[in-house]
């Protein structure tokens, strides 16, 4: 991450990438950047046949993205949304070294939510340095609840 000029956010499909489908957004810190990740991780995730997680997904690129762009100390804020292996990966990498917690907030803050959100929608999250990544289980296309368009996350 370490560009520092503004270029816009931009869809890359890596070569090397670990998992068969993924995309990396690199982009500066700014606000309206959030909605622009948003987007391309859900036309991703049509590309990719898994429209039923749209919402789900969508609520997470929010959530992860927005507290990079309000507490990142990084110039650059990256997006790493992966499928493959039954799974969807998002990381979101702000340059910051101390690591995202779910914090206690009373009912009425307005804010202080965003993990708990990533939480209750993930299969799994956590943070590797300045990394904040979660996990979507994507069941089987045989599934039912796949067929139901029933979102695994429980969403």
């Amino acid at each position: 991450m370490g560009h520092t000029t503004a270029a816009p956010a931009r869809r890359h499909v890596p070569r090397t990438s670990p998992l068969p489908s993924s995309i990396t957004l690199e982009f500066p810190p700014e606000p309206h950047r959030v909605k622009q990740a948003r987007h391309l991780g859900v036309a991703a995730l049509r590309e990719w046949g898994l429209g039923r997680l749209v919402d789900t997904v969508e609520m997470l690129i929010s959530e992860l993205v927005t507290n990079a762009v309000r507490h990142g100390q990084g110039e650059q804020v990256g997006v790493l949304l992966a499928y493959g292996d039954g799974e969807l990966f998002l990381a979101v990498d702000d340059g910051t070294p101390s690591r995202a917690y779910v914090r206690q907030v009373g009912p009425e803050a307005e804010g202080g939510r965003g993990m708990v959100i990533v939480q209750a929608l993930s299969g799994s999250w956590g943070t590797d340095g300045p990394r904040t990544w979660c996990t979507v289980p994507v069941p089987d296309a045989t599934d039912p609840r796949a067929q139901r368009g029933t979102d695994p996350a429980g969403a």
